[in-house]
């Protein structure tokens, strides 16, 4: 098993509100933080944690994606992007809908984890293009916004050194 202070990649399943969205899963994703009974397990704080108070690391890879898409006429990324479409007291359900592609991904907590699912429905061949390098970074900007949430969110994170290249 992964070191409990690790996110890691988990097999991806709908859960109750990607049920009731209705979202094709063209392509999905699961992030997966361990966190421990101390945490915050209020999926609504983790989403504002993830989606709405980005780094400055994630800032500027939004920034990049914007430049790149402009080529291709796509609406950059802003607030609206990870608008909050469903909640529940377990989870909440972000996405944006577009003439490339749809999008959702739900934030749910459990007693040990708080998982991030991704499902992606793609509408043509610029959404097929778009999704070929998201697919490529996606787990690991996930897990890296994941293990920045978990620094704030559960206190026996705090002071966990990151893992450094080479590590078990």
């Amino acid at each position: 098993m992964p070191h409990p202070a690790r996110a890691f990649s988990a097999p991806a399943s709908r859960t109750p509100l990607l049920r009731a969205s209705a979202i094709r899963g063209d392509w999905t994703s699961r992030q997966r933080q361990p966190v421990t009974a101390d945490a915050c397990a209020d999926p609504a704080v983790w989403t504002a944690a993830l989606f709405h108070e980005p780094s400055a690391t994630m800032t500027a890879v939004l920034a990049v994606r914007d430049r790149l898409v402009a080529l291709v006429a796509l609406r950059p990324a802003s607030r609206d992007s990870f608008r909050v479409l469903a909640r529940n007291e377990d989870e909440v359900l972000v996405g944006s809908d577009d003439r490339h592609l749809d999008f959702r991904a739900s934030v749910r907590c459990t007693r040990h984890t708080v998982d991030v699912v991704t499902f992606v429905e793609v509408h043509n061949l610029l959404g097929r293009l778009y999704l070929m390098p998201v697919r490529i970074v996606h787990s690991t900007i996930v897990r890296g916004m994941l293990r920045r949430a978990a620094k704030r969110l559960d206190p026996a994170r705090r002071g966990v050194p990151a893992r450094t290249r080479g590590s078990s």
